[in-house]
């Protein structure tokens, strides 16, 4: 039996490779490929390069190198995501997949012989030492990386736990490269991380899709509901920087939000793939029943949402499920799928692109959001202070009295006030989420007088 397993994040972790999508056992007829015979004359000359450089290059060369980098070369060609695997690549995969790896922990890919940032991981040391989406390195140890292939320069950020790794970095709107020391330390996988935003509203955060993701996932949210009382009345789902992950793992979050009785167009897709060869086709679809029926919902994505986040984003979107809120996501729309040569390396190739319900292919234009909101920073002595913060008629010294003035009234104009200065902290804090906050509490009012 040999295993292919599909990979949606195809992008390079720098402390690792990418993280293993999917694990599929197939029968050994159906993964064999078809060896043709290659023609003579190009079996020749690579074997003639291959003594040449033995016998004639400065440095001594053994034939695992040459082969390595000959497969190396022939794979990396091919696209962005695609990838040879030798012993340590796949050992640092297979270390990622386990939940934890040695490094900086930020998602990175090669764009025209530059190095850009598609997100630091949340918690990660790249996270702390301020690398952000669309960062772009330009050097890393002062050696310059436009040259380096992509598995050149993660093998360049990785090293032992404690040690330390110097970037340089081209940030937009900066013109002034930034320099950072950024040590490599264990990186723990956090997939889920949640919290109530005012009472009744729920939000959880999703960082990756692999391991129990939607195990927790369903936890948080029944956490959620428990401090609300027993039922949310708006639930956000926070995709930003999110690199993706596993594809049935993407289906099944998408379908913990949509109920297939409910859906009367697109055939109840939630993704289908395409590839050349038709084992590469994949269809998921939405099962009966969600978690959250009738609450009204916003997806958060940025330009760090990407590839498996792109597939749960483009489901609720095309099925008006959800106000999809913040930047255009990063549009990664291949599948990789990772096939081994021995028991020791592996190639990770691209072998199909997927599309939404709706029959919209992601691939290099991404989800565009329902409302841009633009990612930037907001203090609070910027803001404006007419915001219920200070004081109205009833603060004044003898006022007039309301017949309707009472206890309970009181209170509920201190709790008001609290819940705005909550909301201006939660702007300054983050604003996108904020806007989503107001987004969601627009959708939850819809419908009533």
């Amino acid at each position: 039996m040999k295993t292919r397993m599909l990979c949606l994040f195809g992008l390079a972790l720098a402390a690792s490779t990418a993280i293993v999508a999917h694990a599929a056992s197939d029968t050994q007829d159906a993964n064999t490929p078809h060896v043709r015979m290659l023609p003579r004359t190009d079996v020749q000359r690579f074997t003639n390069a291959i003594g040449l450089i033995q016998e004639y290059y400065i440095a001594s060369t053994t034939d695992d190198q040459l082969f390595g980098n000959a497969i190396q070369g022939m794979v990396s060609n091919l696209d962005p995501h695609s990838a040879y695997l030798d012993p340590t690549a796949l050992k640092d995969l297979q270390a990622t997949v386990s939940g934890q790896f040695v490094g900086i922990g930020v998602e990175l890919t090669l764009d025209n012989g530059l190095l850009e940032v598609i997100s630091p991981l949340a918690g990660s040391p790249a996270a702390a030492a301020g690398l952000k989406a669309n960062d772009r390195i330009i050097k890393i140890n002062n050696v310059v990386v436009q040259e380096m292939s992509l598995d050149d320069a993660v093998r360049q950020i990785k090293g032992p736990e404690g040690s330390w790794v110097k970037l340089t970095v081209l940030r937009p709107g900066i013109k002034k490269p930034l320099l950072m020391s950024v040590q490599r330390k264990i990186v723990k996988l956090v997939a889920v991380q949640s919290k109530t935003l005012e009472p009744g509203i729920g939000y959880v955060r999703l960082t990756f899709f692999q391991g129990p993701v939607e195990t927790q996932l369903r936890q948080a949210i029944q956490q959620l509901k428990t401090q609300s009382g027993g039922k949310l009345r708006g639930f956000i789902l926070d995709l930003r920087n999110n690199p993706g992950g596993l594809l049935e793992m993407s289906g099944s979050v998408a379908d913990d939000f949509l109920d297939a009785k409910q859906l009367t167009h697109h055939k109840g897709l939630i993704v289908y793939t395409k590839g050349r060869v038709p084992h590469s086709d994949i269809t998921l679809k939405a099962t009966p029943g969600e978690l959250l029926p009738g609450v009204p919902m916003v997806v958060l994505i940025n330009g760090g949402t990407a590839s498996a986040a792109e597939i749960v984003t483009g489901a609720l979107q095309d099925y008006h499920r959800a106000v999809i809120v913040g930047s255009r996501s990063f549009g990664k729309g291949s599948v990789q799928t990772v096939l081994p040569l021995d028991d020791n390396s592996a190639i990770k190739i691209t072998t199909a692109l997927y599309y939404t319900p709706a029959g919209r292919m992601i691939q290099a234009h991404g989800i565009t959001p329902d409302i841009a909101i633009p990612d930037v920073a907001m203090r609070l002595d910027h803001m404006t202070p007419n915001v219920g913060l200070n004081f109205d008629e009833s603060d004044f010294t003898n006022h007039l009295a309301n017949a309707g003035d009472s206890a309970k009234w009181k209170q509920t104009q201190v709790a008001q006030r609290a819940l705005i200065k909550s909301e201006l902290q939660l702007a300054q804090d983050d604003y996108t989420l904020y806007q989503a906050l107001i987004a969601l509490k627009g959708v939850m009012t819809q419908g009533k007088a």
